[in-house]
């Protein structure tokens, strides 16, 4: 999919990038739940406790915090939202 079709926000105020990528994490870590966050614009943050990782998932951006970690993945370094997703939970196998 395109950039253009995932980006676009849906009934909920989220976007279909934020369902995308949620969907794929908790498929990669099944313990993992995000919350919904924000009014005017919303994200999506999920705790893994055994790391102390954090993911935090944004309308068309995602981020990796830890004690140890920093990681920012951002919509013009991926050419697909497809491609960000994956960058995304590979950074987070390499955290484990």
């Amino acid at each position: 999919m395109s950039w253009k079709q995932l980006a676009e926000i849906d009934a909920f105020g989220t976007s279909l990038f934020q369902n995308l990528c949620c969907r794929q994490v908790s498929k990669f870590i099944p313990e993992v739940m995000f919350e919904e966050r924000g009014a005017e614009e919303k994200y999506f943050v999920a705790g893994i406790l055994r790391n102390d990782i954090k993911v935090y998932v944004y309308l068309d951006s995602a981020k990796i915090v830890s004690p140890s970690l920093n990681v920012r993945f951002e919509r013009a370094d991926s050419a697909t939202p497809e491609d960000l997703t994956m960058r995304l939970i590979k950074a987070l196998s390499n955290a484990f």
